[in-house]
């Protein structure tokens, strides 16, 4: 990291500027996290968050580590990742949390915020918040954002407990589903691929507009079937051939 100059940002919250290095511009921190560093920073997060009153969960490779590493980081990881509800409270406590020594050091509204000690090691906070109903329909229907990435909703209803780096934190309840929808069937196995859930939700999507499409179309089809004999043969004879009323 020595002989980067960081780009340096402001903030406005609540009439007080808050200044900061965004470490991101024009590089990303990418070595290996190592737990000697990570143990201090997620300490002092964990510590200022309870302070604020800031609720916060354990999600990807995070939670990967505390559940599959029983609680421990991932080989290979160069950050730690939790999220939160409450965006406006977090925006509130940035100021105080960098005087206390917790540096803000990536802050992207209703998206991400990142905070670090020093410059062994960085921690990610995605924000959740909802979807329009009619956003991306009928995806907005079913899930949430998470940092931006759409999630089913089911998958954070319900929270339960687990340590990480000797803390007591929340992580989604029956995390190892959560898991699997993210890294795919195999996530106990250490590998390096990335999570596959862009495809799981377009499939999600796919499926679910097929469904809305036959819904709309079926009295049209049984209105042809009763008045035109000729389709209604046409379809007796598809099905015969596909077992199927819903021949494409």
């Amino acid at each position: 990291m020595m002989g980067f100059t960081f780009k340096r940002e402001k903030l406005e919250i609540n009439g007080q500027t808050l200044e900061y290095d965004d470490i991101f511009t024009p590089v990303r921190l990418g070595e290996p996290i190592d737990e000697k560093y990570a143990v201090p920073l997620f300490r002092k997060t964990k510590e200022l968050f309870d302070e604020a009153g800031i609720k916060f969960a354990l999600v990807f490779g995070t939670l990967l580590g505390a559940v599959r590493e029983h609680g421990h980081t991932i080989k290979g990881d160069y950050d730690m990742d939790i999220c939160v509800w409450d965006e406006e409270k977090l925006r509130n406590n940035l100021v105080s949390m960098q005087a206390k020594g917790l540096k803000v050091c990536r802050a992207i509204e209703g998206i991400i915020y990142s905070f670090r000690l020093d410059e062994s090691c960085y921690i990610d906070i995605y924000i959740v918040r909802s979807m329009g109903f009619f956003e991306d329909f009928p995806i907005g229907t079913y899930c949430l954002y998470l940092g931006g990435m759409r999630l089913p909703k089911k998958f954070l209803a319900e929270y339960s407990e687990i340590e990480f780096l000797g803390e007591k934190c929340l992580c989604p309840a029956n995390p190892e589903r959560l898991l699997e929808f993210w890294y795919g069937s195999d996530w106990r196995i250490p590998q390096n691929k990335k999570g596959n859930y862009h495809a799981r939700l377009w499939t999600y999507k796919q499926k679910a507009k097929t469904l809305v499409k036959r819904i709309i179309r079926m009295p049209f089809k049984i209105i042809r079937l009763v008045l035109f004999p000729s389709y209604r043969r046409a379809v007796i004879n598809r099905r015969k051939e596909t077992g199927s009323f819903f021949y494409n």
